[in-house]
């Protein structure tokens, strides 16, 4: 039951100085977002959704995404991004009855959000307002966040069969700066390890492949949402030497770390719930 297992989402502030294009994000939890400045550019299956300074959408769980983020001198690129569990969406989904839901999860916009949708928005990422609630009233209002993003034409796709592949990246995003291993991987799971490889290699990855792909998605995280040094981000998600995390970092986005921080202006500290939890289940 989600009872049993909810948590109130803490919303995270996405900043970026430079612009970049980030190839293969994974999202362990669908985001409901709104770009605050610059211009925020998501690629899925060759198709591309544009979203403008002020813009809403919805960012799929579990769906390899294209992101560029276009900052607009003076100012850094700025998202606020939402965590929402699953589950909740399609409670949303089952209540509104009509709905028609996609049968694949691709970002969509919600065009021309009301005043008072864009206001609960707001009230939902504000630090401590949901947390000061009940847990029944607090997914009463994500609820009908989701309802009126969704009535915007903001929907999220059907639940896919979830890949082996998405429950290792679970696993490793609940503590990426453990060392963790093939075996730990297969025993986590009830299978051998020679198990565990070939059923990897069935759905066209590896244990390695995966396990640095989730530290990286969880090291922009971090860059763009915390003002971590990059010496501690590095040790974060599993890197003892700054200069070996820049280089791996640098090989999977094609920018150096410092790139997407870089601008005139000093981060503002967001707060340490927002660097320990915001940043997990989100990238982009």
């Amino acid at each position: 039951m989600l009872e049993d297992v909810f948590s109130i989402p803490t919303r995270a502030l996405i900043r970026q100085g430079g612009r970049a294009c980030f190839y293969r994000l994974v999202n362990t939890s669908p985001l409901l977002i709104q770009v605050q400045s610059g211009t925020k550019i998501v690629m899925a299956e060759d198709k591309a959704l544009r979203l403008e300074a002020g813009a809403y959408g919805l960012l799929p769980d579990y769906r390899p995404l294209t992101m560029e983020n276009i900052p607009k001198a003076p100012q850094k690129y700025q998202t606020l991004a939402l965590p929402v569990p699953r589950q909740l969406f399609e409670d949303a989904y089952t209540r509104m009855g009509s709905i028609a839901v996609p049968f694949r999860p691709v970002p969509a916009s919600a065009s021309n959000l009301p005043e008072e949708a864009a206001a609960l928005f707001d009230y939902c990422c504000r630090p401590g307002n949901l947390t000061r609630l009940p847990v029944a009233i607090a997914k009463a209002r994500l609820m009908e966040l989701i309802t009126w993003f969704a009535l915007c034409g903001a929907v999220l796709g059907q639940c896919q069969s979830p890949r082996l592949e998405d429950r290792l990246r679970q696993m490793i995003e609940s503590d990426t700066a453990v060392d963790w291993t093939l075996g730990q991987a297969a025993r986590a799971f009830a299978m051998s390890e020679a198990t565990l490889r070939r059923k990897l290699a069935a759905e066209g990855t590896g244990f390695s492949e995966i396990l640095s792909d989730t530290r990286m998605n969880r090291a922009l995280a971090l860059i763009q949402t915390t003002t971590l040094p990059m010496a501690q981000v590095a040790l974060e998600v599993g890197y003892d030497s700054p200069s070996q995390f820049a280089a791996r970092f640098k090989e999977r986005f094609g920018v150096n770390p410092r790139h997407v921080r870089s601008g005139p202006e000093r981060f503002e500290r967001i707060g340490a719930e927002v660097e320990r939890s915001g940043a997990d289940m989100l990238s982009g």
